[in-house]
């Protein structure tokens, strides 16, 4: 467990610190309205969304940003508030009007720091009002709970430490989220009362409707709990609802009585590539939905780093970009968009693979320092497709498949009585300053259609 662990802090220590927070060198100022400031609040940027006509939400490790005009201006919300989740910006989810965040923070505590809930918030106005939800946590004496009617037995997870949501999904149902060792759960009144979800154990496949659960519903480590009990990933949409853990990729059918009934795909009984299971993403296009998933070793034998891929619901999975670590996805069309730590990648097909070039505007002597790419999103509401990206170094956008930049991030204003240096502080060994081959490609449109099956009659 301990090879897990690093993994765990490796990947997720930077966005709970703070991602890019090195470069985070401006100051809110206090006399604003709205609970927002002007400006980035961090150059960590962890996710991007889009939502109405024409805003932008940005993930930071500073707190929550947004565009409402395409970059042109931006304004971060106060995340000390009482209606803002608090620390740096861990999910992001939008469904119509309505956005849904989470925030993510170390604690102090006597054998080390911790990362911890910070809560969630959601507006169901496009943001011009939020409300604040607490970390859902459980009672002491929460041992068991009602689900399909039969009783299952639940370890309380009664703090917000370590039960850290790291994505959120919303249907017009529900809102789903997956939280480490908080595991997966569900809400239909806006956060008000949460349900915890069983999913399968490490030894099981499979659970079905109007079966006993007969084990523990449990994130701690074997043997005494389950990898597959810890959440990291989530989707949700139609009946469907997909889930990465540390312990694999769950697919879950949602009854028309709530129950959902689930089968769990490894790296020991498919074709996945490891069984940590960081990113999931839905990829629909004349027909064909492919599900896209980001990959990692976990514990089990021949475990490898890979983005993971299915257009069956399951039946059959392949890898690609084998090797890459990858964070998130993007799709525009048939493109596919796959943001890692050795930059963002861009396939027509899904197997023959291009890198971006680091981001520059030489007009403005403007550079991205990051080899890290975390997210990315294809906007075509400004009349053409515009390419935003979301790095350990601030935003970058084109509209020319990445021969022209524009750079966005956050600074300190300076006066006549102020010097700074920018980044700072700057590492040659830790810092992107070397080109990587680029190869543009130019797009093409697939013909192919499968019909996505249910795999769990």
């Amino acid at each position: 467990m301990k090879k897990l662990l690093l993994i765990i802090l490796s990947i997720l220590l930077p966005v709970s610190l703070g991602i890019g927070q090195a470069f985070f060198l401006s100051k809110p100022n206090l006399d604003e309205p709205d609970n927002t400031y002007t400006g980035l609040a961090s150059n960590g940027v962890t996710q991007i969304a889009a939502q109405g006509d024409s805003i932008l939400w940005f993930a930071t490790g500073g707190g929550l940003s947004k565009t409402s005009d395409f970059g042109e201006t931006f304004v971060s919300y106060y995340n000390n508030t009482d209606s803002m989740a608090r620390g740096g910006i861990s999910a992001i989810a939008v469904l119509d009007s309505i956005i849904w965040v989470a925030a993510v923070f170390d604690s102090a505590t006597k054998v080390g720091d911790y990362q911890t809930g910070g809560g969630l918030a959601f507006s169901k106005d496009f943001g011009k009002t939020w409300t604040y939800v607490p970390q859902p946590v459980d009672s002491s004496s929460a041992s068991f709970e009602i689900w399909d009617g039969d009783t299952v037995h639940f370890l309380p997870i009664t703090t917000p430490i370590q039960n850290t949501t790291w994505d959120i999904s919303i249907t017009s149902k529900y809102v789903y989220v997956a939280s480490w060792s908080g595991g997966i759960r569900r809400s239909s009144d806006f956060g008000t009362t949460w349900e915890r979800i069983p999913i399968p154990s490490d030894d099981e496949d499979v659970i079905e409707c109007g079966e006993p659960i007969p084990y523990e519903i449990n994130p701690k480590d074997p043997p005494d709990g389950n990898h597959n009990h810890k959440g990291f990933s989530v989707l949700a949409y139609d009946d469907k609802v997909w889930v990465g853990t540390a312990g694999g990729i769950n697919l879950g059918i949602v009854e028309s009585d709530g129950c959902i009934r689930w089968r769990k795909y490894t790296a020991q009984n498919s074709a996945i590539s490891g069984n940590f299971v960081v990113a999931l993403a839905r990829q629909v296009w004349e027909g064909k939905e492919t599900i896209w998933a980001a990959t990692l070793p976990a514990e089990g034998a021949g475990e490898y780093r890979a983005v993971s891929k299915t257009t069956d619901c399951g039946l059959t999975w392949s890898t690609t970009l084998i090797g890459e670590r990858a964070y998130n996805f993007a799709f525009f069309d048939s493109v596919v968009y796959v943001c890692t730590e050795n930059g963002l990648f861009k396939s027509l097909d899904g197997e023959n693979w291009a890198v971006y070039k680091p981001m520059e505007n030489i007009d403005k002597n403007e550079y991205i320092f990051s080899h890290d790419v975390y997210s990315s999103y294809v906007d075509a509401r400004e009349g053409v497709p515009y390419l935003w990206v979301g790095t350990a170094d601030g935003i970058a956008k084109t509209s020319d498949d990445g021969i022209n930049w524009n750079i966005f991030r956050t600074s300190s204003p300076t006066t006549v009585s102020e010097i700074y240096a920018y980044p700072n502080p700057f590492s040659p060994t830790h810092h992107n300053i070397l080109p990587v081959s680029y190869t543009h490609l130019r797009a093409h449109e697939t013909s192919l259609h499968l019909v996505c099956r249910l795999l769990l009659e």
